[in-house]
């Protein structure tokens, strides 16, 4: 019996806990419902595996790797990349999840961009969503080994490099366009528009 009434306890506590988080029931008209809409995007993993086997070897060994589009319009991609010189980069107003589905390297991320930036990319740039990459890496930021599982969020203008990769590394990359940085964070710099 002395073991039975905690057990007993927790049950009804843990009932009341779950009864106390149902939702109240609103009053309206519960017929209706949000309008139809396609299906979600669904690439299989092998449908992927297949995709960036497809991918040319000079683009996966690039500095920025290869990738593929699983939701075309989305902004979310698969991308492989090689043990090579890799960019450094930041995007200004974007957030990005990284989910790594294969291989491990190091990836720094925090600190500052080592100057120069790549030709194309200049700083500050007048557009407001602009990607600054560089060749030459990151400065004092946070350095960690990264593998298989393993979840990032880059909020915008946070620089991320990797740093070293361990062979191959392929990851899910979804990037969340027109966010502002979180407050008390400076907001990139944006150079006036040229005017014609």
């Amino acid at each position: 019996m002395q073991r039975f009434t905690p057990l007993l306890l927790s049950t009804i506590f843990l009932c009341i806990a779950l009864h106390a988080q149902q939702r109240a029931r609103v009053e309206g008209d519960h017929s209706k419902v949000p309008p139809a809409r396609v299906p979600s995007p669904y690439m299989s993993a092998a449908d992927i595996q297949m995709a960036l086997n497809k991918l040319d070897p000079k683009l996966v060994s690039s500095y920025g790797g290869g990738a593929v589009s699983v939701a075309p319009g989305m902004n979310v991609v698969v991308r492989r990349r090689m043990t090579g010189p890799q960019y450094a980069i930041t995007h200004t107003r974007e957030l990005e999840y990284i989910v790594v589905t294969k291989g491990s390297g190091i990836l720094v991320t925090g600190g500052l961009l080592i100057p120069p930036t790549i030709d194309s990319d200049i700083y500050p740039n007048p557009d407001p969503n602009a990607t600054i990459r560089s060749l030459s890496g990151v400065k004092d930021g946070a350095a960690r080994k990264i593998g298989v599982g393993d979840v990032i969020v880059n909020p915008p203008g946070t620089p991320h490099w990797l740093k070293e990769i361990d062979g191959v590394i392929e990851y899910v990359e979804i990037r969340i366009p027109n966010v502002h940085p979180a407050p008390g964070v400076e907001r990139a710099e944006i150079a006036p528009a040229k005017t014609k």
